[in-house]
């Protein structure tokens, strides 16, 4: 009992109506099929319509919302809601990766282990936290999906990496965004999330990253770069102080950086050092670097004795003050460099001078 009508229909799109664009003023020739059921009264009870409706509106440059691909949908909430790698890998590749600009997610590469640490959040550290997809989208010209998202927990359980509970609350909002390949899979996920913001409601301190000029600068400052090899990384003018009797006339990291090639590449070559811990103030704005330097007098380098072809290995911190741009415009240097001079036989470790000559003032 089922009529069925084949046609074609034209039209020009000329007039605005709601959820349409403005007028293209192109035309449409689409055809189509209704398929409709007559029931006992001779009354139709049911239609269904065969359309080609992106056909359709190509013709008169309409854009079409496209659906969200059933695995990326199906990955977010399964992720969403603490099911761990178990839950989510039918909808992604084994090798999925992952990426986040967050801090506690920095080390995070693979949707492995992405969706277990979402997993310790959900169960453990919030158990019946919630969460709701505000919104979704598809761009079929990148395969790529993205889902707007608001999470919400108590932090009440006991989860390793983080404090113990504070019993305060969290309410975050976050996006992901899902590329899905050829087979219908996702195989990489971006989260774009202000983690910094969502541990502050719950009283959690996140490291803070060192910026990354810093740590280029300590990086090229300690190989005997020189200046050449720093001055990206600093502004022109940046000052520099120490409270050691070698560096007591250098008031410019332009001229420490040259100390310290002459060191590392004609008193000590071969010398090497070692970055020992890092971290950063935003408060102060202020990088802070602890590293050993090690290394033998071999080189002849003017203000220094003659080589005595002994060693040295030597603390020392840096603290590098950043400025609005990111770039070091202040250093302080904190070293026992008595200590150290004493090793390689420069002077006596009581600070007096180890010949005649009181050598390492002179430095």
């Amino acid at each position: 009992s089922t009529a069925v009508f084949i046609g074609t229909f034209r039209g020009t799109h000329t007039g605005h109506l709601d959820r349409l664009p403005a007028p293209t003023h192109k035309s449409m020739e689409t055809e189509y099929v209704y398929s409709m059921h007559v029931n006992a009264n001779g009354k139709v009870d049911k239609i269904t319509k065969v359309w080609h409706s992106a056909w359709a509106a190509a013709q008169v440059g309409w854009a079409l919302p496209v659906g969200v691909p059933a695995a990326a949908e199906h990955l977010f909430h399964a992720c969403e809601s603490g099911q761990g790698w178990q839950g989510v890998m039918h909808y992604c590749t084994h090798d999925a990766v992952f990426s986040a600009q967050a801090e506690p997610l920095q080390d995070i590469t693979a949707v492995r282990e992405y969706a277990e640490w979402m997993k310790g959040i959900a169960i453990i550290a919030m158990p019946g936290c919630s969460y709701e997809l505000n919104a979704k989208s598809f761009d079929p010209d990148t395969s790529t999906a993205t889902f707007f998202g608001t999470f919400s927990g108590t932090h009440t359980g006991y989860l390793d990496g983080f404090p113990d509970p504070t019993r305060k609350s969290m309410r975050t909002q976050y996006v992901y965004n899902m590329h899905v390949n050829a087979n219908g899979k996702v195989d990489r996920i971006t989260k774009v999330w202000h983690s910094a913001w969502a541990a502050a409601q719950v009283g959690w301190t996140l490291p803070t990253s060192v910026p990354a000029d810093a740590e280029h600068f300590f990086h090229a400052c300690e190989s005997g770069k020189g200046w050449q090899g720093v001055m990206q990384y600093c502004t022109p003018d940046a000052a520099f102080s120490a409270q050691a009797e070698p560096l007591q006339d250098i008031t410019t990291v332009r001229a420490y950086a040259e100390w310290m090639k002459g060191i590392a590449v004609v008193a000590m070559p071969g010398c090497s050092y070692e970055l020992n811990a890092q971290s950063f103030d935003p408060d102060t704005s202020s990088a802070t670097f602890f590293g050993t330097f090690r290394g033998t007098h071999a080189g002849h380098l003017d203000g220094l004795p003659p080589p005595t072809h002994k060693s040295m290995e030597t603390h020392y911190v840096y603290n590098m003050h950043m400025n609005a741009h990111g770039m070091v415009d202040r250093i302080t240097k904190v070293w026992h460099s008595a200590w150290a001079a004493a090793q390689v036989g420069w002077t006596s470790r009581t600070g007096g001078p180890a010949d005649d000559d009181d050598f390492l003032s002179g430095l």
